[in-house]
């Protein structure tokens, strides 16, 4: 009898297959917070045994996600998590509808325009014209920011539908970046 994707993953496998990717997530996740991590703050941070940690990270490294200093023995996220998030990010369609009027905007006012997308409650850069001038906003594709302190954000959540404006904003942090940064709802 031949076995299917389903039977090989049967009930007692599928929790463990789970618990295995949310680690790997967490630990992406926490060197992209803090670069150059040893193990021992790592599985600390993550409340996760130092052995598991290690055996996590040692597979991540062999499929070139993760790097180790030979130095410091501290690990960091390589160029290939970048890559991949940037496939991500390509949203072919939209960037390619949006590329024509955002060139005829930067050209209008002479400023940089972008794209952007709502993650949570953080905005996305998803494409970019950059300003003729001189001086002018520096933002790089892929960056996320909270929505409470770019222009970005505040347009996108005051076209935003309501209720969901309201979910978003009830998970937003309002942290202060600058003397001027919104820091509450009203």
């Amino acid at each position: 009898m031949a076995t299917t994707d389903d039977d090989a993953l049967d009930s007692r496998q599928q929790p463990e297959s789970v618990a295995a990717v949310l680690k790997v997530f967490a630990i992406l996740q926490a060197l992209s917070e803090h670069d150059e991590t040893g193990v021992s703050e790592l599985s600390l941070r993550l409340a996760m045994p130092k052995a598991t940690t290690y055996r996590f990270l040692q597979t991540m490294k062999a499929l070139g996600y993760v790097r180790q200093e030979a130095d410091s023995e501290r690990y960091g996220l390589t160029m290939k998590v970048f890559e991949l998030g940037t496939k991500a990010l390509q949203y072919p369609d939209l960037v390619e509808i949006a590329k024509h009027p955002m060139r005829l905007l930067a050209d209008q006012t002479g400023e940089t325009v972008h794209l952007g997308m709502l993650i949570d409650s953080e905005i996305i850069y998803v494409h970019k014209v950059d300003s003729k001038h001189m001086l002018g906003m520096y933002s790089r594709i892929g960056r996320r920011a909270p929505l409470h302190c770019t222009a970005i954000g505040k347009v996108l959540m005051a076209w935003e539908h309501p209720e969901r404006r309201d979910r978003v904003l009830d998970g937003a942090e309002f942290k202060r970046f600058r003397d001027k940064t919104i820091v509450d709802r009203t």
